[in-house]
């Protein structure tokens, strides 16, 4: 009976170490000028920034440019606007219990002028005293172009479930046609444990994670070479 007890508090207390503290949710995750101006006369959009706990949270945000046509800028605004030599804000910003911010966390691209200009960045938030507590999103934007994924409206990746698990856990997707999914599964030191290719259009994969150790878990899913997004699991033992 006492070791069930410890077996229970030690699942709890990693499930509780590993748990995610905030979410993000970009308004537009596509971006072009028929949808998306802004008042500076560039294309973007805002994202969402949630307080999941019921503890007061000092958050920042990061970005990170995945890929940017050259002679365009790109920057974001988190209490303030930065330039685009900016990727980490310098200041955080309080998030009472459960408060949810839709309008803080701002996020810019300027092509300049240059006629035909795309960018892929993701856009990320964390607790200021804890930067692995973090959510992030992808954001694309495309001027004069089709977007590199724009044929990818009706591509989807679930999230995994369950979640957390300590034996299996499932992921549910839909491909369009011709598309080709690669899903590398890496721990928090960024080290590869597992891969999967994928190209028929739909299907749920089984991940036997029995063998892997407890811990937290990233799923960096690219479709047609490109990343498309980032899924957590959470290992428990």
């Amino acid at each position: 009976m006492m070791k069930n007890l410890i077996i229970f508090f030690t699942c709890f207390s990693l499930i509780e170490a590993y748990s995610q503290s905030i979410s993000v949710e970009a308004q537009q995750t596509e971006i072009d000028p028929t949808c998306c101006m802004t008042l500076l006369d560039d294309i973007g959009t805002k994202i969402a920034v949630s307080n999941l706990t019921n503890s007061t949270l000092e958050v920042k945000v990061s970005r990170q440019v995945i890929s940017s046509t050259q002679g365009t800028i790109n920057y974001f605004c988190w209490t303030a606007c930065y330039g685009s030599q900016t990727s980490v804000s310098p200041q955080s910003k309080s998030l009472a219990p459960l408060e949810v911010d839709n309008n803080s966390f701002e996020v810019h691209f300027d092509n300049l002028e240059v006629e035909t200009a795309n960018a892929t960045i993701k856009y990320c938030a964390f607790v200021e005293t804890n930067p692995s507590d973090s959510a992030c999103t992808i954001v694309n934007y495309s001027v004069g172009t089709t977007s590199v994924l724009d044929n990818l409206s009706t591509t989807s990746f679930s999230e995994f479930h369950p979640n957390p698990t300590s034996s299996t856990a499932f992921l549910d997707y839909s491909l369009n046609y011709s598309d080709v999914a690669e899903i590398v599964v890496t721990d928090m030191l960024g080290n590869v444990i597992r891969k999967e290719n994928i190209s028929n259009q739909s299907g749920n994969l089984k991940f036997d994670v029995s063998d892997t150790k407890a811990g937290l878990y990233f799923a960096n899913i690219l479709v047609n070479g490109e990343l498309k997004t980032i899924k957590r699991l959470v290992i428990s033992k």
